[in-house]
């Protein structure tokens, strides 16, 4: 192993082994994306040099209002690679060209970066249907032609229960890009010609196949059927297998029906079914004949054998739904190649052909000679072969084939048996994966062990493949399973274009997949299949059903219907996952205006991942609304906790599984496999079901569960905690980016016994019989912390822990507690002003203003209050060139550093110019609740202000402390500043937190009741989908939010990205357009007009 990872470094810096593509990925970029992102196009699959793409542009891109749009092309999102040219609607850009002037208007785009040829051609923007059929509220759109961009087609189904006015015709018309500004109605049908906002087309009740040229406004609805399903005894007659409607004739359907000997339920050799439309058996076909004949409405089961040959019986089934015609031809099942080439283990899958279903194609190259054979349904009962080269006719468990290696368009015809190698001297190698999930491609048995991607029957240079990695791997690409990793395909994950390179490896989570790659491009993408959620690793979860746990994050919905009709307000439904060493919990809240015994919540964990039927390592438990645990499969002896609690809008779950009792051990970056199912019962039994990822499946096997990572542990909000002293909250020093590790100042009057514990609770508390230094462990004794003002850290990783020295004398300024609020006017008499600001800190001075302040604080606000003796009050400029009192805050006084938003922190100034107005730092907490007094006196003036403590996140209290100066600018000349004086610090006080003072709040209560439980309601609120790559949902959750607030963003570093209002109402929804924030993390700040205030982390993919 280690060999091969030397050898990959080594083949980093050597040569291509193929030659690239000569452009990279191709995207617009222009004043329509402001000149800050690409609207990609898509690669032609047999020119890899072309691209096509679609754009609209119209006035409101035109920044320079000049009535066109610009433009360029530009490859991998990079200026280093860019085209342009002044030419439209025809050109030939050149590199670092001019921008292409594209008038307002909707274009099929087409590009060649090897010739710098282009072509924009006017068309319409994306079509719809709109109608009464859908409240005129929403469109159905149809699919754009390939070969004509203006021509739509699509299917459209309507009857009485759309017909809005009971005139027995539903009224529509096609609109573009879901907007009225372009749309198309007439008043004939079936066909016509549409106009601009011409009149609605009345559309008897039915089914149609619906056409329409947007250039034209030709359109033409043809009768035809809905969709056309076979049920039959091979599915219990419970559900449709559907076929596939031809692009030719709308009434024409077909498929490959796949049958074997479990389906024929009395087992007399024939398999009863029949064609039924919609899945109602109010439209439905039988007939007596077969392999042919003509199905007849409500006619009798049709007759299928099976065949005694084979694992299974095929037919290619055929069925017109306007005559009744249908046909079942006899075909093979699944035809595959197997040999030496993989050591006999596992099979190539080969094409069937479109026109013939028993000739069957593959393109593929074998690296190395090999002895290979033909089989069916990847089983050896039965399999061809024969020695004869590169042609001959297979036998029935015949001689294996004697492969030469090479590359071939390989052909094989069930109904001769006849197969044939033929050399392709163009197709690329197999393009196969390597990597820590398959210990790169080598397992000590002297044949490669790639995961080989399947080539595209139609395009060779295309492969692709569906692939669950159990972990996150690092992985390459690599052809031909090539041994020295010289011809091997690196990138960064999710898409792009591949490089030849070795040691740029794709770093990929774990999930499941599909994956493509282009061996002629080697453009790849990584898509995530199914459903997927990141589980948190937690240190406890208390399993009484309360979802008050701040580590739960039920932001998953539940919302597939798995079985039943569901009413118009269905039930809404959440769940989360998290876990430790010893148990994954779930919990699950469910929105039900009827809440009864019946409602019930089902589990499903799959913890080895294994798929398949129910095994030791699986488990099914339910969980009523009134708490009743029910394993229904699991292994012997297992006991899942479990527990329900009645909420205001219905009620929650929690359920904890031991993982010792599946024989699990879970650990960060290894997956299983999760579903949820919920079912409502209002009164007579569950009326349906909704799952989240499988459905009825689930009660059967473990196959159609969705991905469960397991993720970081997170140790949430961390305080010292005692009774009498309450929870005084530390902070990570973001700056830092130290997630384990939180600081804070506090002053201890007596000697208290102390513990540290998180998000307020004692479910999870870290303490130990040492100090004022040692290792706390969970649920230890309490540390025996004695008098003193101390400078915190805990860890709660490690559980190490110090009461050091914290700042003390001139660097600490008390501010007293007030029981009854001032009045915020510039009358300062109720403040004690005891501290200066003395420290010449910018300037030379000399310092000619006094000023004294001091400040005063009660449950809900911290009030400053400063007077300055000042010969000459002015200003010039800017704030801070003015007479001006300044503040510097660290709300969390973690002192990293760094002013930024996600750590409260913020430079305020009060000064001569904007008087009243407060003026606060751009990049540091935003500031809405306050007021603030400039005051003109006989000898300077004074400052008044009411900092709400929600600004902060702050829970006051005596003996907490916040990060603080306080300073003044003075302008005497009228060029601006002249010099600043500080209480505590220097110059840099606005920049740098660490050079601050404290300020702790003297007298009063220790705490104040209620307010630490409200500082953060991080559990009322869900971010979903999360991480994102487009919008995120804002879902709040409880009685908390219940007014107007306003929501930011901001980055790591604390700068403010976005910011809008919107308003709560308890379960509320709000969603946000994050489509312009680049990749990261962000956080997401919530703040109602009330004070209360959420923020959670938001990534974006």
């Amino acid at each position: 192993m280690k060999k091969i990872l030397l050898l990959m470094v080594l083949m980093a810096s050597m040569a291509s082994f193929n030659a690239m593509s000569q452009c990279g990925q191709v995207g617009l970029i222009g004043e329509m994306t402001g000149w800050a992102d690409d609207v990609m196009m898509t690669r032609d699959m047999g020119n890899p040099d072309l691209f096509n793409g679609f754009i609209s542009v119209d006035t409101t891109m035109d920044g320079d209002a000049s009535g066109f749009v610009d433009m360029k092309f530009r490859a991998n999102h990079d200026w280093g690679t860019n085209w342009g040219s002044a030419d439209f609607p025809t050109g030939i850009a050149v590199q670092d060209g001019a921008n292409i002037p594209v008038p307002y208007g909707t274009y099929a785009v087409t590009f060649n970066c090897a010739t710098g040829e282009y072509t924009f051609s006017e068309t319409c923007g994306a079509i719809s249907l709109i109608g009464e059929f859908n409240g005129w509220a929403d469109d159905l759109f149809l699919t754009r032609d390939g070969n004509n961009p203006d021509k739509w087609s699509g299917t459209i189904t309507v009857d009485t229960t759309m017909d809005g006015d009971a005139n027995g015709v539903i009224e529509m018309k096609f609109r573009a890009n879901s907007d009225w500004g372009t749309n198309w109605g007439a008043a004939d049908f079936p066909t016509g010609i549409a106009v601009q906002n011409g009149a609605n087309i009345p559309v008897p009740y039915g089914t149609y196949a619906v056409d329409f040229n947007c250039a034209s406004g030709e359109y033409t609805f043809t009768a035809t059927c809905g969709n056309i399903g076979l049920i039959g005894e091979f599915n219990g007659w419970a559900a449709d297998y559907w076929m596939t409607r031809s692009n030719d004739n709308a009434d024409a359907w077909s498929v490959i029906l796949i049958l074997n000997d479990a389906m024929d339920g009395n087992a007399d050799g024939i398999i009863e079914l029949k064609f039924r439309a919609n899945s109602d058996w109010g439209t439905n076909w039988g007939g007596d004949g077969f392999p042919t004949g003509v199905g007849v409405q409500d006619g009798p089961n049709i007759l299928v054998p099976l065949d005694e040959l084979g694992v299974t019986t095929d037919y290619a089934v055929s069925f017109n739904c306007a005559t009744g015609e249908y046909n079942f031809i006899a075909t093979s099942g699944n035809i595959s190649m197997i040999g030496a080439f993989n050591n006999w283990n596992g099979d190539v899958p080969m094409h069937r052909d479109a026109s013939n279903p028993n000739l069957w194609k593959l393109t593929r190259s074998w690296y190395a000679d090999s002895e290979v054979k033909f089989r069916e349904n990847a089983d050896w009962t039965v399999n061809w072969g024969n020695s004869a080269w590169p042609s001959g006719v297979g036998t029935d468990n015949g001689a294996n084939i004697p492969l030469v290696a090479g590359t071939y368009d390989v052909t094989f015809d069930y109904n001769t048996l006849a197969y044939n190698f033929t050399t392709n001297a163009t197709a690329c190698g197999e393009v196969g994966m390597v990597g820590d999930f398959n210990t790169w491609g080598d397992d000590g048995s002297g044949t490669p062990t790639d995961v080989y991607l399947v080539r595209d029957a139609m395009y060779p240079s295309q492969f692709s493949l569906t692939y669950n990695f159990t972990s996150s791997t690092l992985l390459l690409f690599r052809i031909d399973a090539d041994p020295t990793f010289t011809d091997v395909w690196g990138g960064y994950f999710p898409s792009g274009q591949a490089i030849n390179d070795a040691a740029v490896q794709f770093n990929v989570p774990g999930g499941k997949y599909f994956i493509t790659y282009n061996c002629v491009s080697h453009d790849f993408n990584f898509e995530r299949l199914g459903n997927a959620i990141i589980a948190p690793q937690v240190f406890a979860i208390n399993v009484d059903g309360n979802l008050n746990e701040t580590d739960w994050v039920i932001n998953q919905p539940v919302s597939a219907l798995a079985e039943g009709t569901a009413p118009e307000t269905p039930i809404e439904v959440f769940f989360g996952a998290a876990w430790n060493a010893e148990y994954m919990y779930v919990g699950v809240d469910v929105t039900d205006a009827n809440v009864t015994a019946g409602d019930i919540v089902e589990v499903f964990f799959d913890g080895n991942k294994s798929g398949g039927a129910y095994d030791a390592s699986d488990v099914h438990v339910t969980v009523t609304s009134d708490g009743t645990v029910t394993v229904v499969q699991g292994p012997a002896g297992i006991t899942v906790l479990g527990a329900s609690s009645t909420t205001a809008n219905g009620y929650s779950i929690e359920v904890g599984i031991p993982f010792a009792a599946l024989g699990v051990t879970p650990e960060t970056g290894a997956q299983a496999a999760i579903d949820i199912m919920a079912g409502d019962d209002n009164g007579s039994g569950v009326d349906y079901r909704l799952v989240w990822n499988g459905g009825m499946q689930d009660y059967t096997e473990t196959s159609s569960f969705g991905d469960l990572n397991y993720g970081v542990l997170s140790c949430g909000c961390i305080s010292v905690h005692n009774a009498t002293i309450g929870d005084v909250i530390l902070r990570n020093q973001l700056a830092f980016d130290n997630t384990t590790t939180y600081v804070g100042t506090y002053q201890l009057d007596n000697a208290y016994d102390v513990a540290f514990r998180k998000d307020g609770s004692s479910t999870v508390s870290w303490s130990a019989n040492t100090f004022p230094a040692g290792t706390a462990t969970l649920g230890g004794p309490m540390i025996p912390a004695t008098t003193g003002r101390y400078r915190i850290t805990f860890d709660c990783i490690t559980g190490q822990y110090t009461f050091g020295d914290a700042l003390s004398g001139d660097a600490v300024a008390m501010s007293t507690y007030t029981p009854d609020a001032p009045v915020i006017d510039g009358n300062l008499s109720e403040y004690t002003l005891a501290y200066g600001s003395e420290i010449l800190a910018a300037g030379t001075g000399p310092i000619n203003n006094t000023v004294t302040w001091g400040t005063l604080w009660d449950a809900d606000n911290l009030y400053i209050a400063a007077h300055v003796v000042d010969a000459v009050v002015e200003g010039t400029g800017n704030p801070w060139d003015n007479d001006a009192v300044e503040m510097y805050v660290d709300g969390d006084n973690s002192k990293d550093g760094t002013y930024s938003a996600a750590s409260f922190d913020t430079q305020l100034i009060m000064d001569a110019i904007n008087l009243d107005s407060l003026w606060a730092k751009a990049d540091g907490v935003p500031i809405t609740d306050e007021s603030s007094v400039w005051l003109a006196t006989s000898d300077g003036y004074s400052i008044e202000i009411r900092l709400a403590w929600s600004n902060f996140d702050f829970a006051p209290g005596k003996g907490r402390t916040i990060g603080w100066s306080l300073g003044n600018n003075d302008s005497d000349l009228g060029v601006g500043r002249d010099y600043q004086t500080v209480w505590y610090g220097n110059g840099n006080d606005w920049s740098d937190n660490t050079l601050l003072g404290d300020l702790e709040l003297a007298g009063g209560p220790y705490f104040v009741d209620g307010l630490d439980e409200h500082v953060l309601y991080n559990a009322n609120v869900v971010l979903y989908p999360n991480p994102t790559a487009g919008n995120v949902n804002i879902r709040t959750t409880g009685d908390v939010f219940n007014s107007k607030a306003v929501i930011f963003i901001s980055d790591i570093t604390g700068r403010s990205i976005a910011k809008t209002t919107a308003s709560f109402n308890g379960y509320s929804t709000v969603q946000l357009n994050t489509g312009e924030l680049t990749k990261g993390v962000y956080f997401v700040n919530i703040l109602s007009e009330d004070g209360k205030r959420a923020v959670k982390k938001l990534i974006i993919q």
